[in-house]
């Protein structure tokens, strides 16, 4: 548990130093020196990298974790383990490779019309794919054997670091956009090789390889496993993060791309209690199902479900009254005019926390096996409506195609559950969180906009949370939320 927990705080600390460093980069530099066109670029770049990396690494980034303790021995050699992890990787990365070759033709088609610079850089997909891939895998090595922190340090400060520092180059002329785009992709590997070395400097593994000593069962079993994670990843990657990108790059241009991908960032503040209570859920819930404890599982899906609408309606109302003030920041008319798409993608996001941990209590469950199935209709779901909305409505096209494959994704997991398990966590208190949300947003409004951006931030941000606090307190919405201020209150008072 000593492992587990100093490997806890680091990662803890790293992770949101990353996303305060992310911010300053998305909210504050990038919108200042970079013009929309630019930004959109290395948004569609960042997302054609992120799905060639997932499409080549066949699953390996779970699959590592969940087989590595059968492998491994005192010896160090693991029973060739990273042979097997190599071999998958390199034939993942040659085949989707050769296949972005081949499609060349026709993938640059799709774009050159409204987005002809990402068409310029179609090569440069090739070694950020690569880079981002052997990070993922090498990431999920040091989970294998609990040494995680530096991997979060490395994707979350260090590569945020590095970006911040090429746009301050960018902006002292030291370096045009062109050479940007190379110092980005240098970035990510500098990133992945000193991860490579920590594995190395770690003792964990003795790096002798050795393609003679694979067994033809050992491999199937990994490649069976991590077949079946494969297609539920990469339909949720394409699904959630990568078809919006995609089709606006190819139907509207690249100027959208960089307000939806702005507007999609700043939405995803929205997940941050939703994976912190994931971290913690996850395990409970594994061990129930093993003890066929359901009540204790349906106990932990309600009150999560709960919870995370009660911060996450608080953050989306936040953004709302703050919308000037962030304008301040973001500037370009093109952030400015395109801020509907975010009242859009918040409420994506609210509709898939609304639900809880559906997804991990599907996974570590007996029916664990739809999974895919899920994640496959929220893929089609997804394309389909992006291809029939965007066109018409441009990003907030896209915006709305996120509510409808949120909305029938977490619809039928919902369903599922309440059939296969007889529980669900909706209820009377959701509508109540909405009714505090409506009452909060009308006080963060009427309040007067203040010469001082710092100062408005500071009083409509604080008047809205105290008025939110108190209702959901007062009217009990949470007990959990209720439980742990009272216990802050008593360890304050008691220090008093």
């Amino acid at each position: 548990m000593g492992i587990v927990r100093k490997e806890a705080l680091a990662n803890s600390i790293f992770y949101y130093s990353g996303v305060a460093l992310g911010y300053l980069n998305l909210i504050i530099l990038i919108p200042a020196f970079f013009t929309a066109d630019q930004f959109g670029l290395l948004s569609l770049i960042i997302y054609v990298s992120t799905i060639y990396a997932y499409l080549s690494q066949v699953g390996l980034a779970n699959t590592v974790p969940r087989f590595f303790p059968f492998f491994k021995t005192d010896d160090r050699l693991h029973n060739w383990f990273l042979s097997y992890v190599l071999l998958i990787g390199i034939a993942g990365y040659v085949i989707i490779t050769a296949l972005m070759l081949i499609f060349k033709p026709l993938i640059i088609s799709a774009f050159i019309e409204k987005s002809s610079e990402f068409t310029e850089y179609y090569y440069f997909l090739i070694p950020l794919g690569m880079f981002t891939m052997l990070f993922n895998i090498f990431e999920a090595i040091t989970r294998a054997v609990y040494k995680t922190a530096f991997a979060t340090f490395l994707r979350e400060t260090l590569l945020r670091l590095l970006t911040t520092a090429g746009i301050l180059l960018f902006m002292l002329n030291v370096i045009d956009f062109h050479r940007f785009i190379y110092f980005f992709v240098i970035s990510n590997a500098v990133c992945a090789v000193m991860l490579f070395f920590q594995i190395i400097f770690s003792k964990e593994f003795v790096l002798k390889f050795s393609f003679k000593d694979l067994t033809k069962e050992k491999f199937k079993e990994i490649m069976k496993y991590g077949g079946f994670l494969y297609i539920s990843s990469a339909s949720m990657i394409i699904g959630q993060g990568g078809a919006d990108a995609l089709f606006l790059g190819s139907m509207v241009g690249l100027s959208v791309v960089g307000a939806y991908s702005i507007y999609m960032k700043i939405a995803t503040l929205i997940y941050g209690p939703m994976r912190a209570l994931s971290r913690i859920s996850v395990p409970i819930i594994a061990t129930s199902f093993k003890e066929n404890n359901l009540k204790q599982i349906a106990d932990i899906y309600k009150r999560t479900s709960l919870i995370q609408l009660v911060l996450g309606c608080l953050i989306y109302v936040g953004v709302i009254i703050n919308k000037h003030n962030l304008f301040v920041f973001l500037k370009k008319p093109e952030y400015i005019d395109s801020f509907s798409i975010f009242y859009f993608v918040g409420l994506a996001v609210l509709i898939d926390i609304s639900v809880g941990l559906n997804s991990e209590i599907i996974v570590n469950s007996p029916k664990y096996k739809f999974d895919p199935l899920f994640n496959i209709i929220l893929l089609f779901v997804s394309v389909l409506m992006n291809y029939l909305l965007i066109p018409i409505f441009g990003g907030v096209g896209a915006a709305l195609a996120a509510v409808a494959s949120f909305f029938a994704f977490n619809f039928i997991k919902w369903l599922f559950i309440v059939k296969q398990f007889k529980m669900q966590p909706l209820g009377l208190k959701q509508l109540l969180v909405i009714l505090i949300s409506v009452i909060t947003y009308l006080t963060g409004v009427i309040i007067p906009v203040m010469d001082n951006v710092f100062i408005d931030i500071a009083v409509r941000s604080g008047a809205a949370v105290a008025v939110y606090a108190v209702l959901t307190l007062w009217l009990k919405v949470s007990p959990d939320l209720n439980e742990r201020f009272f216990v802050y209150k008593n360890l304050i008072l008691r220090r008093k």
